[in-house]
């Protein structure tokens, strides 16, 4: 297991693994714990969406429980990914996945009206219309760039005609060595052709495309991103949109790729306190171009950080940076909130 796996601390799993049954309630709480304490999830004042959650990557949790909970904290849309190479084991094409996810939400539904009928649910603060509102972004992560040929092409154009599959993602470019899992970044020019091959993708289908970019953290150079923002110029933007992904640069860096019909996407990294400089990004982005998103089983957001993130702690996450946002700008939290969530909704429908 690597250092970034880490414990749910979702209560039913503390219990589970203490031996109990978990009961409808204990499957559909919004508590973790962690160190000994218990956190809540807080309420929010109008309907959000995960634009990017990875629900075959999780450790312990499992998907149907986290989409009932999900919806039970009132997130009304979720995006997940289907990678055709790295998601294989699973579903190694688009209707084995659209029918795993299918699966998913029918047991996911069951729960939660289960919980509506013990009482488990807070109605007020639930947000059932989620299950009518989950797809899915189809595309090879730059980890997979060398494997990008016509047959794993033809997969990801065949996914795209599945009324599930909202768009093409996560693509991009990766130049980070990921010592956790061992994986040394393919060569740029490989990386860039694929994404540029899945990016025509999009522009020919009008779809909108998420984009991972990733370099070191001693690259002053951005090189991820100068590289990405060179293919962006050469084989163009969607109309129907463009997200960069778990963004986690300056404000420079949101405005350039804001200045090219570009949203951001803000996930539960932006919360640690070291990321001063993405909560100002965040501050600084247009409201129409804002998003939110878990990247889930990855980066859960403070004070939970280090426990397995998962859908509904996008309430946290957007609650935080509201609110920082909210104190630089003067803007009511509930209008920054709603623009996100208006925002998610025209790239996703």
């Amino acid at each position: 297991m690597g250092k970034r796996h880490g414990q749910s601390g979702q209560i039913a799993l503390v219990r589970e693994g203490a031996g109990e049954i978990p009961s409808t309630e204990l499957r559909l709480s919004l508590a973790w714990m962690k160190k000994g304490k218990l956190f809540g999830l807080p309420a929010l004042p109008v309907p959000i969406a995960d634009t990017h959650a990875h629900l075959m990557s999780f450790w312990k949790v499992d998907p149907v429980s986290a989409l009932a909970r999900a919806a039970a904290s009132g997130v009304a849309q979720l995006t997940t990914i289907w990678d055709p190479l790295a998601d294989a084991r699973f579903a190694a094409t688009a209707p084995a996945f659209h029918d795993l996810l299918e699966g998913w939400v029918a047991e996911a539904r069951a729960l939660f009206e289960r919980g509506v009928e013990e009482g488990a649910v807070d109605a007020d603060a639930a947000a059932p219309e989620l299950f009518d509102h989950i797809g899915y972004l189809a595309g090879v992560h730059p980890y997979g760039a060398p494997r990008y040929d016509d047959a794993v092409h033809a997969l990801v154009a065949e996914a795209l005609d599945d009324p599930l599959c909202w768009g093409v993602g996560e693509i991009g470019l990766d130049y980070h060595f990921d010592a956790d899992d061992d994986i040394e970044a393919a060569s740029h020019d490989i990386q860039m052709r694929a994404m540029a091959r899945q990016l025509a993708l999009a522009c020919e289908r009008n779809l909108p495309v998420e984009l991972h970019l990733r370099h070191e953290d001693t690259d002053e150079a951005r090189t991820s991103h100068e590289d990405a923002y060179r293919v962006l110029e050469e084989v163009g933007v969607p109309e129907a949109g463009c997200i960069l992904h778990c963004f986690g640069e300056d404000r420079a860096t949101a405005e350039r790729f804001v200045g090219l019909g570009c949203s951001i996407a803000f996930g539960g990294a932006a919360t640690f306190s070291r990321n001063d400089e993405v909560r100002e990004a965040f501050a600084a982005c247009p409201l129409d171009r804002v998003l939110f998103e878990t990247d889930c089983p990855y980066m859960a957001p403070e004070p939970i950080r280090g426990l397995e993130c998962e859908p509904a702690m996008i309430c946290q996450t957007a609650t935080l940076l509201a609110a920082d946002r909210a104190e630089r700008t003067g803007e009511r939290v509930e209008d920054i909130l709603r623009a996100a969530w208006d925002a998610s909704r025209r790239l996703f429908g």
